[in-house]
């Protein structure tokens, strides 16, 4: 960060410097009002409140001028510009909590009550934090920023103690109200800690690149074992539906080195488990998934630091121009999977379930498209089945479609988390934390679908799709018929009703929806119609995914 001078954001910098000072005065002022034993307002303190709130006032409109009006350093700007505005509010609320600490000595009966509570301990620590936010903010000092974020760690310790101290008081049943009001005096002093925490958040979050809570920022720094403080996170602009946030770090913990990782921060439970299955995934096949650099459990939440691999997801080179990279995403990928089944194949006998998952889904569906609940329907003599009956039927055809050997799969086999790297021509698998020993008509299931759901409708984009999709599934039926697999089918089109059906809660378009659902509902009927014959005679539509 260079610190050869503040940024000069059009007098931003003089205007928060006065701000700053204006609450540090205000802070002064209310410990003198304190240490007086006075019951009246200074005026000062009502008149140095009006304007700090007309300084608020000055600071936002000249920021958003500012973010208007950028157009060097953008990024920057409207991150600093973000975190100013978070400390002005804050400072804001902190003066606010001053005049009703100051307000609340009207109510003392005893004077020098508040005297046996070492309420300037409080002061001292939340002036040394202001005194640091100005060059905190305008230098990217996030050092003091650290300190500004502790000072609220010291500020809880003081008031448990103070807290306790007071119940002790009131459970006596002596000088009550004169106990409530220091008790409310020394709560707006701990709620100040609360407010430069948000500050402290905020700066680190402008120099980071992202919004981080402290906890996180140790945690990133103390993984990364990084001495300098020089790393930035970039938003990945990835969309993922397990609740995690994912984004690049950008580390530098030299002049020379730098260091791209995945940060994932998200369910303690669900990054616990990936991180197993990335060890478990390394062991079988080492360098198929991003290595871990760094795992930590953060209370309910956790960060999980990864290896940031360089390449396209399968489904930005399907979507790509380029027809020959496919080609060779494709190729290799298949290579790939035909190992990986080969060498993990079992011949424990399992069953994946696809109806029971539909099951679970099924509500979430409705929920997003409650048109397609339908009931039974007698049309003159004839039934048409809901679709609750209609799975109840398939899961009795399931229980004897078990699939007679088992690999290890992915579990979440979608295009996204599978990675091409062009120059390498290296297929990486990212996001595993569902693989487990199972049916591969999983994987194939999932991939086939998922190719399928793309929302674009280029005509030439769909009959690549519908190739890649042709391609994966004459490699698994080869692979199915070479290990005597003479169900494949039969469980393949289960998992694909399985997951056209529950694809539909991401797909908010109701016409395309409405193609991924009816879809299934035919293939479901295909398979009922079946019933009573051989299942190894049953085939996969060809005209299923055809657009």
């Amino acid at each position: 960060m260079n610190k050869s001078a503040m940024f000069a954001f059009e007098g931003l910098n003089e205007n928060f410097q006065f701000l700053v000072l204006k609450i540090r005065q205000q802070m002064e002022d209310t410990l003198k009002t304190l240490e007086s034993h006075e019951q009246v307002i200074p005026a000062e303190v009502k008149f140095r409140e009006d304007y700090i709130d007309n300084l608020k006032v000055i600071i936002e409109r000249k920021s958003y001028k500012k973010i208007l009006k950028s157009r060097t350093d953008e990024n920057r700007v409207i991150r600093i510009m973000g975190s100013l505005n978070t400390a002005v509010s804050n400072l804001e609320e902190i003066g606010d909590h001053l005049v009703s600490i100051v307000t609340q000595t009207h109510y003392f009966k005893d004077r020098y009550f508040l005297d046996q509570f070492d309420y300037q301990s409080y002061f001292r620590e939340i002036l040394t934090a202001t005194d640091l936010i100005v060059e905190s903010l305008f230098r990217g000092n996030i050092k003091n920023a650290l300190i500004i974020c502790r000072s609220e760690i010291e500020l809880d310790r003081l008031y448990k103690r103070d807290f306790d101290t007071i119940m002790s008081i009131l459970q006596v049943g002596r000088e009550i109200g004169d106990a409530i009001t220091a008790l409310n005096i020394l709560r707006y002093l701990e709620r100040i800690g609360d407010s430069l925490l948000n500050i402290g958040e905020a700066i680190i979050s402008a120099y980071a690149g992202t919004r981080l809570k402290i906890f996180e920022y140790i945690a990133l720094k103390e993984t990364l074992d990084s001495s300098s403080e020089e790393f930035v996170l970039e938003d990945l602009n990835v969309e993922t539906k397990s609740g995690c946030r994912i984004e690049k770090v950008i580390n530098r913990p030299s002049r020379t080195d730098t260091q791209e990782v995945i940060f994932k921060e998200g369910d303690a439970g669900k990054l616990q488990q990936e991180n197993r299955k990335l060890e478990e995934w390394q062991s079988l096949v080492p360098g198929l998934t991003p290595k871990v650099f760094g795992f930590q459990v953060l209370g309910e939440k956790a960060i999980l630091l990864l290896e940031y691999l360089h390449g396209h997801d399968f489904q930005d080179i399907l979507l790509g121009k380029d027809s020959s990279v496919l080609k060779k995403a494709i190729s290799r990928l298949t290579s790939l999977v035909e190992v990986i089944w080969t060498n993990t194949k079992s011949d424990e006998v399992v069953q994946a379930g696809f109806v029971n998952q539909l099951l679970k889904k099924i509500p979430n569906v409705y929920h997003v498209h409650p048109k397609f609940v339908a009931q039974t329907k007698f049309i003159g003599g004839l039934k048409q089945s809901s679709l609750q009956e209609r799975l109840e039927r398939a899961a009795a055809i399931e229980a004897e479609l078990a699939a007679p050997f088992s690999v290890f799969i992915h579990g979440d086999f979608n295009t996204d988390n599978i990675i091409y790297n062009i120059q390498e021509d290296r297929i990486y698998y990212i996001d595993p934390h569902r693989s487990v020993q199972m049916d591969y008509v999983q994987d194939v299931s999932v991939f086939m679908v998922s190719n399928f759901r793309i929302p674009v409708f280029d005509a030439n984009i769909r009959e690549r799709q519908a190739c890649v999709i042709d391609f994966f599934y004459r490699f698994a039926k080869s692979f199915a018929e070479k290990n005597q697999d003479v169900n494949f089918d039969a469980r393949l089109t289960l998992g694909i009703i399985r997951s056209l059906v529950t694809s539909t809660r991401f797909i908010v378009k109701e016409e395309f929806a409405k193609v991924l659902y009816f879809r299934g509902l035919y293939l479901l009927d295909k398979l009922l119609d079946h019933e009573g014959a051989s299942w190894d005679t049953f085939r996969l539509p060809d005209d299923v995914f055809m657009s």
